[in-house]
């Protein structure tokens, strides 16, 4: 059947009223095995998927747009402050926010496929990863809005950070203040904002400067990732940290080998996480609120107005310099 098969189909096709077809489609008791049986028969003949959206107001939901926002919770302190501004801002345009966290490539796939067939949603928000062109098709064919948050996507309403300078500036910060063999502890592969940041280094640092992998973004990963670095390269007198936990991790490793902070090894994170300012880390602070504040407004606008033009944006990061680092006219 041509387009999406909707519950009049499934009536025709079993034979039934459309007051039978939705209390089969919504658990209803007061449904004959026979008739249950046909219109369970008629769903999978015609291939339906659910309106979620029109099933929330057939049950006696309110009326409130949902937005749904794709999220690789791979740093939970980052995007917790990220979706904490994206929630209050749906929230005040009068929608309701679901967060799905995406573990990676085809779990995302899965989870876009899932929203768009049983449209579950009337707003999207990619939280730092592409999408392609067939499936940006899609969502406009389905009258779907999206916006892209933490990613510069071409031809979609986007936000994003240089994540490339601000690891140059990262990297210089320790230059600048007398380090001169610097390391890198890097985050998973799969994640742009690490790649970018891993050539940002580079540009400063060479590409031979040495470096390590940590597989996930944690505190232990930090931990032992530094424990790599510096058991391999016990020489290095500045890291650079891709982001905030591992510089913590890494902290505790100088602290566990009498390594002296700042003035043996200095060092400098990425985030500005919550307690870094107690913690005194130095590092590079993201715009974590203005991200989703932006993606909120935006995505709101463009459910209630689809042909709105939403300008993209990039935010401004910063250098914030605290006691893991030394005086910037020190040699």
């Amino acid at each position: 059947m041509a387009g999406n098969p909707t519950i009049y189909d499934i009536a025709r096709q079993a034979g039934v009223g459309i007051a039978t077809v939705s209390r089969v489609l919504n658990g209803g008791a007061r449904v004959s095995e026979d008739a249950r049986a046909k219109v369970q028969a008629a769903v999978a003949a015609l291939g339906y998927r659910p309106n979620r959206a029109a099933r929330r107001l057939a049950a006696g939901g309110l009326n409130r747009p949902r937005i749904a926002a794709l999220v690789p919770l791979f740093s939970a302190d980052f995007y917790a402050n990220v979706a904490r501004a994206l929630a209050r801002g749906v929230a005040a345009a009068g929608m309701d926010l679901v967060l799905v966290d995406v573990a990676d490539r085809e779990d995302k796939l899965r989870h876009f496929t899932r929203l768009v067939e049983e449209r579950a949603c009337e707003g999207l928000v990619l939280c730092s990863m592409g999408l392609g062109e067939e499936r940006q098709d899609l969502l406009r064919g389905r009258g779907v809005p999206f916006v892209a948050l933490d990613y510069r996507l071409p031809g979609v309403p986007s936000c994003w950070v240089d994540n490339r300078a601000g690891a140059k500036m990262a990297a210089q910060c320790l230059l600048d203040r007398g380090a001169r063999r610097l390391g890198w502890i890097d985050g998973p592969a799969t994640v742009h904002a690490f790649h970018d940041r891993a050539a940002g280094f580079d540009a400063v640092a060479g590409a031979d400067a040495p470096r390590v992998r940590a597989p996930a973004v944690t505190r232990d990963d930090g931990r032992a990732a530094a424990t790599q670095l510096l058991d391999l390269h016990p020489e290095l007198d500045g890291l650079v940290c891709a982001n905030d936990l591992y510089a913590v991790g890494a902290l505790e490793i100088l602290r566990m080998r009498g390594r002296t902070v700042p003035d043996q090894v200095q060092v400098i994170g990425f985030d500005d996480q919550p307690l870094m300012d107690h913690i005194g880390l130095t590092t590079v602070r993201q715009p974590m609120a203005g991200l989703g504040s932006w993606a909120a407004a935006a995505i709101t606008r463009l459910v209630v107005d689809p042909g709105a033009d939403i300008p993209g944006k990039r935010f401004a990061l910063e250098l914030v310099a605290r006691a893991t680092t030394r005086d910037q006219t020190a040699g």
